[in-house]
């Protein structure tokens, strides 16, 4: 074993002789004849991943920024830009519905900016975790490869900003569900950040420079974020991991992650009443009618509401209204914001569990909690949307029957040792989405992860490739041939 680490530490010395110049980043295995991937891939902790806002946002160069620090960065990115970021400047302007009729100023060499209105198609996926697929979930690594290819963008070196077009919560939590996508794929969170409030209000503001018309530029190039051989995979929490670690570990669940060693703390990112189970956190109004007369392998947004509410066992809620201004949509000052935290009766150090209704709502809390105050913090993406559809019902006499129909299921949640505060739902409002029994007694979900992980470290193509110009970072001779 030393002999061959010996070889291949000798064969990089001579590739990195014969490469003068090669850049900071690794682009050493497009050069290389062999893989390298299971000796160069880096696997990272929660902790690791986790930001700690300075208390004064303006002095973030990353994570949660200011309108004076973008500003900075769009005035010169040449000289402004922070200390080891040699790429492009991307400004992504979310906006999910209308449109402020504003756009970021760049010059389109060195910074680029782009509108776009259906981030979560670009940034999210329906996606089977081997128990229930929902929707809204982190993307496969095919859709991420596309992002980079449709803007342009190099992971290895590019820096990303998602920004909130007019004041909205959509726009916030799309925004911070899209950072949360790039960091799980291995985005470094140095080189990724949310703007605290809307392009527009910071116009009228005059913090921010903008323009009343647009012109598409592209870099015309793209990366791959294989060729960053790291692995943040471990941000995604599992129905399976939050069960294994709700029950102690008593549980004959596979390929579960241990209950960390410093304890965890599950919190619920929902409104207060949706945490009380004293209303649909899922649906509402009169377009959920008659949903037993549907028939769903998967359960997606707007289609009926879950078996029953209520909440995880032992969770603490973190009301996301508190968070945040609900005129700006900027975010609370960070001492208001630990004292939120802290209220809820967190003990400092454990590892927090964060879910929401979904994905994207989680992602607001994840964000305020992972990269603003700095706590290993790791996002059930299925939420509520799951934990609670996999209840058991006694549906009325021509019902549909729930998606648990077996009582000893591994997968059943509306029982005393994981839930609390439930309230079953309507029949009529629960669609039929009815797991196979052999779905009931799996004893994996962690199919997602695995999905990934081998995505990360697989061979195959990342995705479609940029445009005219030279790739930077997603292929060719590392020695530039």
């Amino acid at each position: 074993m030393k002999l061959k680490y010996l070889t291949i530490l000798t064969f990089i010395f001579a590739q990195m002789i014969g490469c003068k110049g090669l850049p900071e980043y690794l682009f050493l295995p497009q050069s290389l004849k062999f893989d390298l991937t299971p000796f160069l891939f880096r696997v990272y902790s929660p902790a690791e991943l986790a930001t700690l806002s300075n208390a004064d946002y303006n002095l973030n160069e990353s994570g949660l920024i200011t309108a004076a620090k973008l500003s900075h960065y769009l005035s010169n990115w040449n000289n402004n830009r922070p200390a080891g970021v040699p790429g492009n400047l991307i400004v992504f302007q979310v906006q999910t519905s209308g449109g402020s009729g504003r756009f970021v100023f760049f010059d389109g060499k060195q910074t680029f900016a782009y509108p776009v209105p259906n981030l979560p198609e670009l940034l999210a996926d329906v996606r089977d975790d081997g128990v229930l697929a929902i929707d809204g979930v982190v993307p496969k690594g095919k859709k991420i490869s596309d992002f980079f290819s449709i803007y342009g963008i190099d992971p290895a070196i590019d820096y990303i900003v998602f920004a909130g077009d007019t004041a909205s919560l959509a726009n916030l939590s799309s925004a911070t569900f899209a950072y949360y996508s790039l960091l799980y794929w291995g985005f470094p969170k140095e080189r990724l950040a949310v703007l605290n409030g809307s392009i527009a209000d910071l116009t009228a503001a005059s913090s921010l420079f903008t323009t009343p018309s647009y012109t598409y530029a592209n870099s015309n190039r793209v990366g791959s974020i294989k060729n960053l051989f790291r692995d943040h995979t471990v941000l995604q929490l599992t129905i399976g991991d939050l069960i294994h670690a709700i029950k102690n570990g008593n549980t004959n669940l596979e390929e579960v992650d241990p209950i960390p060693a410093e304890g965890f703390y599950i919190i619920d990112g929902r409104p207060n009443a949706s945490y009380t189970g004293t209303i649909n956190s899922t649906a509402s109004g009169s377009k959920y009618a008659n949903c037993t007369t549907k028939t769903n392998s998967t359960f997606v947004s707007n289609t009926c509401v879950v078996t029953y509410e209520g909440r995880i066992k032992s969770s603490a809620n973190l009301v996301p209204s508190d968070l945040y201004d609900g005129t700006t949509f900027q975010f609370k000052s960070f001492s208001q914001l630990q004292t939120y935290l802290n209220n809820t009766g967190y003990p400092a150090n454990k590892q927090i569990y964060i879910y929401g209704e979904d994905a994207t709502k989680g992602s607001l809390i994840w964000f305020v909690l992972h990269q603003i105050l700095g706590k290993p913090t790791r996002l059930y993406e299925g939420g509520w949307k799951q934990f609670g559809a996999l209840g058991l019902r006694s549906p009325s006499s021509g019902s549909s029957p729930s998606a648990i129909s077996q009582p000893a299921s591994y997968w059943r949640t509306d029982i005393a040792t994981l839930s609390e505060s439930n309230t079953p739902n309507a029949d009529a409002n629960v669609p039929n989405y009815q797991l196979d029994v052999s779905r009931q007694f799996i004893k994996n979900s962690n199919k997602l992860r695995t999905e990934d992980k081998s995505f990360l470290r697989g061979t195959a193509s990342s995705g479609s490739g940029g445009g005219g110009g030279a790739p930077s970072g997603g292929g060719g001779n590392a020695c530039g041939g």
